[in-house]
């Protein structure tokens, strides 16, 4: 054999040991937890008071996310915690996690002294109907192990009575209204279940997985940057200092915000100020949302009118009207969120701030009051003021193109120049126009199609560029920053 081949065999047999990992047979990801800071005694490990066997460990070597997609992490080590001890999950909101993992709700003291009532049907179902599943004998669970998971995008609570539900010796439970079998990863018990308990037990049932698109960090951080040139381009430049300037950086400022608290939160660097920052997005979000409300409304007045002339304390004005309309939803949602804001009874009525990363929870009719009727008034708003400019802009262009060819043919639609569409799409951008196609992605995402969903997201996630591309790269605004 050649060195060459030698050597090729060596790296390969390298690369394959590196990536390989021993994991647990006949175990799924989810019923797997991280003991990696557990020391082994006697070839067993003990967490929390649970003698866990060496041959229920295994190394892994990545993370599994709830699509199925994996992340290739450093090696740890995890234990099947499921195989010989019943599991119960339990939800945990995003904040109350700790840095450590584990969840600071305090809740598995109260599950040791009220978990001993719940009763597991120790059967096989697979042939029997509900009927008969009632009739068969059950007994208490004393050994009962409780795993902390995350809420997830798209998760419905529900409130079951005790005799519309069977739970399983293994963790899963049959829904009784409709014959539904749900396995113990595909569910989880809201934190508050047990209030209500056992007249009412609270589950989150897992109705959709989150799909990951690839490379939405990397453009967000891009996006970010480009926020930051923008706005320190608007401020060094005086011109551009005029009312229109000071309300695209108020909007641009928001939209900074909202994509900084995302990567935060993606790079789990807010757990002790999730909620802060969760009414925090909220309430510059909707600022933003308003900031592009009042620069259509300025733009559409501006290309309308006469008077050249900026009216006095208009920006004073603006801010106001923005930030008094966006602080006072926020106050209502936090003074909701006080007296409801862990019942979930009041899921439709309160919008839960905190539960699925530090953002305000859609989970009910609420979220339609609070959020998603607003900004879609907005940018209806903008969008309707948005065509109403542009056909004003066609109008006059055509008219002063007549009026300086009086002998051309009447063809408008192919007598606007390349620099007209650019200032169409400049006004698209800055008027707010493109988050109309956000807002129909979320209404109708379980009917279009992934390309569309993923142009979306590209589209929001590399926002901050398109907006450095059409404001800062032009030939007018180099032309500034070159004289500057």
């Amino acid at each position: 054999m050649s060195p060459v081949l030698k050597l090729f065999g060596i790296f390969l047999i390298s690369y394959i040991a590196k990536r390989s990992s021993a994991e647990i047979p006949e175990c799924k990801y989810k019923e797997t937890i991280d003991i990696s800071r557990y020391k082994k005694l006697n070839d067993t490990y003990v967490y929390e008071g649970l003698e866990i066997p060496a041959n229920l460990t295994g190394e892994y070597s990545f993370r599994e996310f709830s699509d199925g997609s994996k992340e290739s992490v450093n090696k740890h080590l995890r234990a099947c915690i499921c195989k010989d001890t019943p599991c119960i999950r339990i939800c945990c909101a995003y904040k109350n996690i700790l840095a450590n993992g584990e969840c600071s709700d305090d809740l598995k003291k109260e599950i040791s002294l009220r978990m001993l009532n719940l009763t597991f049907d120790d059967i096989i179902t697979k042939d029997l109907n509900i009927t008969e599943l009632r009739k068969m004998p059950q007994y208490n669970s004393t050994k009962i192990f409780v795993l902390r998971e995350h809420f997830q995008p798209c998760d419905k609570v529900l409130g079951l009575k005790a005799d519309q539900y069977t739970m399983l010796k293994d963790g899963s439970i049959l829904l009784h209204p409709t014959a539904v079998m749900l396995s113990n990863d595909q569910y989880c018990l809201f934190p508050q279940t047990y209030s209500d308990f056992p007249e009412i037990l609270w589950f989150v049932n897992r109705m959709c997985l989150t799909r990951r698109v690839p490379a939405t960090f990397e453009i967000t951080i891009i996006s970010l940057i480009c926020f930051i040139l923008t706005m320190a381009v608007y401020l060094y430049i005086k011109k551009l200092r005029n009312l229109l300037g000071k309300c695209l950086i108020s909007c641009v400022f928001g939209l900074f915000l909202k994509y900084l608290f995302w990567t935060l939160n993606k790079l789990n660097f807010l757990y002790n100020i999730c909620t802060l920052v969760a009414y925090s997005d909220y309430l510059f979000s909707m600022a933003t949302y308003l900031w592009f409300a009042v620069i259509s409304y300025h733009l559409r007045k501006l290309f309308t009118s006469l008077s050249r002339l900026e009216p006095r304390n208009a920006f004073l004005k603006y801010s106001a009207f923005v930030w008094v309309s966006a602080a006072i939803p926020t106050g209502v949602i936090y003074i909701m969120n006080q007296i409801w804001g862990e019942d979930p009874q009041k899921r439709y009525l309160t919008p839960f701030v905190g539960f699925v990363g530090c953002y305000m929870q859609d989970w009910g009719f609420s979220y339609w009051i609070f959020f998603h009727g607003p900004v879609l008034i907005l940018t209806t708003f903008s969008s309707s003021m948005f065509i109403l400019t542009a056909i004003h802009i066609w109008k006059v262009k055509r008219e002063v193109k007549r009026f300086a060819q009086p002998n051309m043919r009447k063809r408008p639609c192919l007598d606007i120049d390349v620099q007209t569409y650019l200032q169409f799409l400049r006004l698209f951008v800055i008027m707010g126009v493109s988050w109309l196609l956000d807002r129909i992605t979320s209404l109708f995402r379980y009917l279009l199609g992934t390309i569309i969903l993923d142009i979306s997201v590209y589209l929001n996630t590399g926002f901050g560029i398109i907006i450095f591309v059409l404001l800062i790269l032009k030939a007018s605004t180099l032309q500034l920053l070159i004289n500057r």
